[in-house]
């Protein structure tokens, strides 16, 4: 689900200690194998063509009246519902829609839900001849011949008639075990009184609680979305509501003052551990730490790894949780497993005393991995929460200046903008190439033959600097929001043309961030080059080659009579890199469009080395169980017996100091899963402090 609290908690960055100064005592937690600790999957409702047929349907019998029709899209919906969308919309879509044919048969008054909670959801979606119900359709699904008008509206309430939809859910309890979640907390002793329930969204819980402990219980509903809470209020006040006080929130602040008894957190703790950065979390479990009474409880409920399935494409180890949460001054009281996608943990704040360690039980052979703090072991983050910063911000307005008006002064003050911002707050990112564009700008004709005399850097310019810098411009606009355009009409309804256009944005941030022309001055490039294995002749397997910076150094390397097949997901990186290689006449250079899930070389079973650079942290925790067993499977399956997998990937640093752009991953989880999966660990070297090396053979059990 989208979690509206996170949404604006991870754009900003506030530095501060952790709550409990624990990193004398270290935990050893069991690693899974195969299987990862975290998962930041795909879109968690996609728009597939079963549910646009099955949208269609069902808004064409809303609007004709016909019952027939909304009973043929409920039996669609009951087809689909156990494999397509587990805890997705169509369980909420199939109840509105057995609802509608309720009111049809005996009329809304009789159809309507006696709880109060049902009622709301039933009244907002079912009342005035279901009008939000057919909105939410036509938004979702785009069928229907609805004026969406202005896009950034559109897809403003479009996200909020989703988020009312999935999050009131009456069929939630089917995948949340809502029932257990409130008996659990009910049971606490002392009572619970008082409840901060933190992403609030639109009260699915919150109303429950309060419903649950009694007209003396307070519920504060947080969230930093303001119209969410509006909307929420506008519910108490409706339908006499008692006990909920609605309240925004801050990205730093819960806006709570007085102490509570217990704190909730659904569905939001695996974004907290894998998304945020560490200050940032950091900073919000400060804010629990002031809200929350001494012995007060935190209760988090979340999703679990079903075998490779997760609600949501999404789901946290919860031993990695209650092991963070350790070191931030909680002790775990009770861990239950309330389904085969669900768990609930209830911790207590033990200040002052020290909480009690977590025991874990590492079966005899099983790896694990040593937790010390209260970092994670892998983060997945988003780069803007890097790059989008007021410095940030404020040289990419200079340099959109000087390139929309050749203003050499303006790329004079941007250059140097970036080279006071770069060492305090960007390593490794796109700062340093944008800098190098606009020096390029402000410089002399000596300055620029310079800047341009390796090839590859001239080519990095001749690509931006296309039709006036439009690619550049387009790019800079719209990721420092500086006066960007919003999106088409087309780009908001239609979601294949949606997610193209991501894609784009996201190839174009992945070029200059990998052909950046200083890319050598941070990550030292020739070094990872020193130590490949690589000779004339042999063939190597450049797996997520981007628009090629590795490539053409490997294709120099194995000369003429050696091969190399870049491989990447996205079209736009190949159609570049093959392009190039044909311009210099590259002919030992093979570039393909790979899938998530694999690729195939013409020959399997003769590359000397597959090489991954930046990638492996996103086969750990964004691709599904099943893609990630394909694309091991087709390593294993181009390489000759013996031949080497070489991965290059972020590792954390020392509080301090600056994290190459982002991801990381600690070493360990990459080797205990590339073992299990049965290639053979030969070694690691550390190539800066922020990127490290590691290599690993193809065993005879390799899969």
């Amino acid at each position: 689900m989208r979690h509206p609290f996170l949404a604006s908690l991870i754009l900003y960055a506030l530095s501060t200690a952790p709550l409990m100064a624990l990193a004398d005592q270290v935990l050893k937690v069991p690693l899974p194998g195969k299987h990862s600790i975290v998962r930041l999957g795909a879109v968690p409702d996609p728009v597939t063509e079963s549910g646009r047929e099955i949208a269609g349907m069902l808004l064409e019998g809303l609007e004709q009246k016909r019952v027939a029709r909304v009973s043929e899209a409920v039996d669609r919906l009951d087809q689909v519902m156990g494999t397509e969308n587990i805890g997705g919309s169509y369980s909420a879509m199939r109840w509105l829609a057995q609802s509608w044919l309720a009111a049809e048969s005996k009329g809304a008054d009789q159809a309507r839900p006696e709880r109060v909670m049902d009622r709301v959801y039933f009244d907002y979606f079912l009342g005035d001849d279901a009008a939000n119900f057919k909105e939410y359709l036509q938004r979702k699904y785009a069928v229907g011949d609805l004026d969406v008008g202005d896009p950034s509206v559109h897809m403003d309430r479009r996200t909020f008639l989703e988020d009312m939809l999935m999050f009131n859910n009456p069929m939630r309890s089917q995948w949340d075990a809502t029932e257990q979640v409130v008996a659990t907390v009910k049971a606490l002793e002392p009572p619970v009184k008082s409840v901060i329930d933190v992403g609030a969204g639109f009260g699915y819980f919150s109303q429950r609680f309060a419903e649950a402990l009694g007209d003396d219980a307070t519920v504060f509903a947080v969230d930093t979305q303001e119209t969410y809470v509006e909307a929420l209020q506008r519910i108490v006040d409706q339908y006499g509501i008692r006990g909920i006080r609605p309240t925004v929130s801050t990205e730093d602040d819960v806006k709570v003052r007085e102490p509570t008894d217990l704190v909730f957190i659904s569905s939001l703790y695996h974004v907290l551990y894998a998304w945020s950065q560490p200050t940032q979390r950091n900073a919000f479990m400060a804010t629990l730490d002031k809200s929350l009474r001494p012995g007060g409880y935190l209760v988090i409920l979340d999703n679990r790894d079903n075998a490779g399935v997760s609600l949501h494409n999404s789901f946290l180890s919860k031993d990695f949780a209650v092991a963070q949460l350790y070191h931030y001054g909680f002790e775990l009281v009770e861990s239950k497993d309330l389904s085969a996608y669900r768990y609930l943990l209830v911790l207590r704040k033990a200040a002052p005393e020290a909480p009690k360690p977590p025991v874990y039980a590492v079966s005899e052979g099983q790896d694990s991995i040593a937790v010390s703090g209260s970092d994670s072991v892998v983060h997945i983050g988003s780069l803007d929460s890097f790059d989008i910063t007021p410095s940030g911000i404020a040289a990419g307005k200079l340099l959109l200046k000087a390139l929309t008006d050749s203003d050499a002064e303006a790329a004079r003050a941007a250059a140097d903008l970036y080279e006071n911002t770069i060492p305090t707050e960007n390593f490794g990112g796109e700062y340093t190439a944008l800098q190098w564009v606009a020096e390029y700008i402000a410089g002399s004709e000596e300055a620029r033959r310079e800047l341009t005399k390796d090839p590859l850097a001239a080519e990095f310019l001749a690509y931006l600097a296309a039709d006036d810098y439009k690619l550049l411009k387009n790019y800079v606009s719209r990721k420092y929001k500086l006066d960007a355009p919003g999106l088409t009409v087309e780009e908001a309804t239609d979601e294949k043309t949606r997610e193209i256009g991501i894609v784009r944005r996201q190839a174009l941030e992945d070029f200059i961030l990998f052909n950046n022309p200083r890319r050598e001055s941070w990550e030292k490039s020739s070094r990872i080059m020193e130590l490949l294995p690589l000779k004339r002749g042999d063939t190597i397997v450049d797996l997520g080659s981007g628009p090629g910076y590795f490539s053409f150094k490997f294709a120099e390397r194995v000369g003429p009579e050696g091969l190399v097949y870049s491989m990447d997901t996205k079209q736009m990186h190949i159609d570049y890199l093959s392009e190039l290689a044909k311009k210099w006449g590259l002919e030992n250079i093979r570039a393909s469009v790979s899938e998530t899930d694999g690729f195939e070389i013409p020959a399997p079973g003769s590359a000397d080395v597959v090489f991954m650079c930046s990638l492996y942290h996103i086969i750990y925790a964004v691709s599904s169980q099943s893609e990630r067993d394909g694309m091991v499977k087709s390593i294993a399956r181009a390489l000759k017996p013996g031949g080497q997998f070489i991965v290059v990937d972020n590792g954390p640093v020392d509080q301090g100091k600056l994290p190459y752009h982002g991801p990381y991953i600690r070493r360990e989880l990459i080797r205990s899963q590339l073992e299990a999966y049965g290639f053979t660990y030969e070694r690691a070297d550390q190539i800066i402090p922020q990127r490290y090396l590691m290599v690993f053979s193809r065993g005879a059990s390799a899969d």
